[in-house]
């Protein structure tokens, strides 16, 4: 029986197809693997089987899909379990919904293995591949606290922190290797990160800087027809979220908790929870937001743009209100981008110390809860806020240091080119 051309030439555009994704699905096996092992070890030690892992993040996001299907109203609910709420915006509420329809512990594996799928595509981006990119992620699920918390707690942070990377950093997309081109124009998921939530808006203010005209556009639009969705869909919940939002209240507890290593929270330590102490805390969170997104676009149009996203990425982690340890995943790519030898020793030397910080997050063993924290001795105090000290300290060197003129294309590293726009 003769065979057709073809159907050879089939056959074989099949085999092209099929063995890079049997390839880099044996590569990113073992950090899911990872990922669901740690979840019941990361946040409480639980037996390991039956595998329930206790993701409580993730357990508020599904029941307020529910409260939503059911009518009810999402900025009062409290999940029965644990009693926390949702503190996102309307639009990110409507994104839970599908996750209704899931059985609990099947979507916390999904959930799991695609928060690792996700890192490793980071880091495929960010130049790795092969082993080492398997291993190094497998690594970050492991030993790298704001990650490892992040999946104990199914929380978000992997997920938009790639999207604004995977959207803004140049380099080898996971998805080229079965889809030639992107998808979607530069800046759309950003943009539709911060309508999930609301401080990856400052990517915006660092591309107006960096004259990235086109891709600031997109992060605005998508931005916008995404909040817009949210109040055509949720119009009393949305004015309500707003009105909260602004009147201060974040819905979480008391700022000064020890995990939160914003700017804001150190300066309450330090201070006390007093009406003063609040407005000094988000004058000095806005000028660092500010600083970070002029600082970040000085560097992009130098043509380091891993760096300038990684730094913004920081400016947002210290400017927020809240900034649980969790959120600090961006020390995943500040970490690529400091190997950048363009970068002033200064800047290394504080970006280094950051990551390895945060990291480690040895300051998580003082005594932390109900208030203890107005309480610490000064010394305390000090180690409370190392994260924040390090952070400015890299924001403003970077802003001060940046070169004068962009580097040569022979000693550029790979990665730290201008984004195609």
């Amino acid at each position: 029986m003769s065979v057709s051309v073809a159907a050879i030439r089939s056959k074989v555009q099949g085999f092209r197809v099929r063995t890079p994704f049997l390839r880099v699905a044996a590569l990113a096996a073992p950090p899911v693997l990872a990922a669901l092992v740690v979840a019941p070890f990361s946040v409480r030690f639980e037996g390991f089987w039956p595998w329930d892992p206790r993701v409580v993040d993730l357990e508020v996001y599904r029941y307020t899909g529910q409260v939503l299907l059911e009518g009810g109203d999402i900025l009062t609910a409290r999940t029965p379990r644990d009693g926390l709420a949702f503190i996102y915006p309307p639009f990110a509420a409507l994104l839970c919904v599908p996750l209704v329809v899931i059985p609990l512990v099947a979507l916390k594996a999904l959930w799991l293995a695609a928060t690792a799928i996700v890192l490793f595509a980071v880091l495929y981006r960010l130049g790795l591949t092969g082993w080492p990119l398997s291993l190094v992620t497998t690594g970050c699920v492991f030993f790298v606290e704001p990650v490892r918390e992040t999946i104990g707690f199914g929380q978000v942070n992997v997920f938009l922190m790639a999207m604004v990377v995977l959207d803004l950093v140049p380099g080898p997309r996971l998805s080229g290797l079965l889809v030639g081109r992107r998808l979607l124009p530069a800046g759309v998921l950003t943009g539709i990160a911060a309508a999930i939530k609301l401080t990856p808006a400052l990517f915006a203010v660092y591309l107006l800087v960096a004259r990235q005209w086109r891709t600031a556009r997109w992060v605005v639009l998508s931005a916008g027809a995404a909040t817009l969705l949210g109040l055509v869909a949720l119009p009393r919940e949305s004015i309500a979220f707003w009105q909260i939002l602004l009147s201060g209240d974040t819905r979480t507890g008391y700022t000064s908790f020890l995990f939160n290593q914003s700017i804001l929270s150190a300066v309450l330590r330090f201070l006390g929870e007093t009406g003063s102490a609040h407005r000094l805390g988000l004058i000095l969170s806005a000028c660092v937001a500010l600083v970070g997104a002029w600082a970040a676009a000085l560097w992009h149009r130098r043509g380091h743009v891993l760096f300038a996203v990684s730094l913004c990425g920081v400016a947002t982690l210290l400017a927020s209100p809240l900034s649980w340890t969790h959120h600090f995943v961006w020390v995943v790519p500040l970490a690529f981008a400091i190997r950048n030898r363009v970068l002033p020793p200064l800047v290394r030397g504080l970006a280094t110390a950051f990551v390895l910080w945060v990291s480690a997050a040895v300051f998580k063993q003082m005594p932390w809860g109900q208030g203890v924290e107005l309480t610490y001795a000064f010394g305390d105090k000090l180690v409370a806020a190392v994260t924040p000290m390090l952070g400015v300290a890299l924001v403003v060197a970077a802003a001060v240091t940046t070169p004068r003129r962009s580097t040569s294309r022979t000693t550029r590293p790979r990665l730290e080119t201008p984004a195609v726009q």
